[in-house]
């Protein structure tokens, strides 16, 4: 982040006037004629300045991930989630002395570009893959993304829960694929935009966010991808026979409704509703601790004791938001 100090210049009556730097008049293209700012005043008494009409400059940037003999494929693809995070337009991945790409890099490749949003292969030799972003970053609000990754979260946690309790194995095969896949590509997608706003704050304009809300909408998608984990790790385990099939099915709609009231709050800013998502975290633990569980019952029992705490985590997290914008406010409503 650049700091400058520049003096105030009164300029006669009540008006003053301040200077702005020429180097970030030219980068956000306000050097042409009849150009306009918008100043916003924020809760904190400071000002933040961006141009009237926002624009996103054309990504040009590219990177080479090279592969040679002791390269292996999670490391590869780990480069390449770190340059599409970084909103690169162009990844070429290529072996060093043009010896073919292994069949394992290459089925790995093409799996995580289907994971990737905006992204696909646009030239593939026996030595080389190059992928392009074809994505226009600023099209994607954040809100908009949570939104589509919680109804997918919730929707696997819903299948896996009925698999779990009714032994559907049509859930099963939803959890695992489609919805799976959509989920991490929505997390992936939300990361990269939060990456990008945290550089730029014209862009984290265009995508209806704060740069102070960065911190909270990451915490906020990392446990919407954790729901949507757990969902995932009940379908692999399969359908368990449990003992206590109506002691569970309470926990587990209890637990449902903390996540997805936790969530509302988040996206509504309601201190009930993110009031009723932490109170539901230590009704959900008594009636589990009043359970006896088998081994068949002990990954159901944990991961909906987790699932009541990524819930929890998400009301105190709306909570300390609600505080923080009423900071200077001497009544918080209770």
């Amino acid at each position: 982040m650049k700091t400058t100090r520049r003096k105030l210049q009164f300029a006669g009556n009540s008006s003053y006037v301040l200077t702005l730097p020429k180097q970030w008049i030219t980068q956000v293209n306000l050097n042409v004629p009849k150009s306009e700012v918008i100043i916003e005043e924020l809760d904190d008494s400071s000002l933040r300045i961006f141009p009237a009409t926002l624009s996103t400059p054309e990504r040009t940037s590219q990177t080479l991930i090279q592969v040679d003999k002791n390269s292996k494929p999670e490391e590869i693809i780990r480069l390449i989630l770190a340059g599409y995070l970084a909103s690169k337009s162009q990844i070429t991945i290529q072996t060093i002395d043009e010896t073919p790409l292994p069949p394992d890099f290459v089925i790995q490749i093409n799996d995580i570009c289907d994971k990737l949003w905006g992204s696909e292969i646009i030239e593939e030799s026996i030595d080389k893959i190059i992928i392009h972003d074809a994505l226009n970053p600023a099209q994607m609000k954040i809100v908009e993304i949570v939104r589509k990754a919680w109804f997918t979260a919730k929707n696997m946690l819903g299948r896996a829960l009925i698999m779990m309790f009714e032994d559907y194995q049509e859930s099963s095969k939803l959890v695992i694929g489609k919805s799976e896949r959509t989920l991490d590509k929505l997390y992936y997608l939300a990361l990269r935009q939060l990456y990008h706003a945290a550089s730029s704050v014209v862009f984290a304009t265009e995508i209806g966010i704060y740069p102070s809300e960065i911190i909270d909408y990451h915490f906020l998608i990392k446990n919407i991808e954790r729901i949507g984990d757990h969902s995932e790790q009940l379908v692999k385990l399969g359908p368990k026979k449990i003992s206590n099939k109506k002691a569970f099915q309470t926990v587990a709609d209890l637990t449902k409704k903390a996540c997805e009231d936790a969530i509302i709050s988040f996206l509504q800013f309601d201190e009930n509703l993110a009031q009723d998502a932490i109170n539901q975290k230590t009704i959900i633990n008594k009636h589990l601790d009043k359970i006896e569980v088998t081994l068949d019952e002990f990954l159901l029992y944990k991961s909906l004791s987790r699932l009541a705490d990524y819930a929890s985590d998400i009301g105190e997290l709306v909570l300390n938001r609600i505080f923080t914008q009423n900071k200077n406010s001497k009544n918080v409503n209770l």
